[in-house]
């Protein structure tokens, strides 16, 4: 089974090789399932940045018990971190000014 066609995949089958566009079948250069990384709904958000940035991968699908759910972006994971970094700064500011 095929799920993902990513970019270096493209680069790779399509344009390295001479191939058209046009004329190729898409799962003729997508990833195979066992190739694919992907997170559960379950998944850290830091271990999902860490799958990605290991794997210089900018999206990667959330798998649950039905298959496919969702697609997760790099700016989905920096979002989140960020978020959780300015919540955390918030709360030492508020503690340091005697806020608790």
């Amino acid at each position: 089974m095929f799920l993902v066609a990513p970019w270096p995949d493209y680069l790779r089958k399509i344009i390295v090789q001479g191939r058209s566009s046009k004329s190729t079948k898409v799962g003729d250069i997508m990833t195979e399932e066992n190739k694919l990384i992907t997170v559960t709904p379950d998944t850290k958000v830091l271990r999902a940045m860490q799958l990605m940035t290991d794997n210089r991968i900018r999206h990667i699908p959330v798998i649950g018990d039905r298959g496919m759910i969702g697609m997760v972006s790099i700016g989905d994971v920096v979002r989140a971190v960020v978020s959780e970094h300015r919540e955390e700064l918030n709360r030492l500011n508020a503690y340091i000014q005697g806020g608790y």
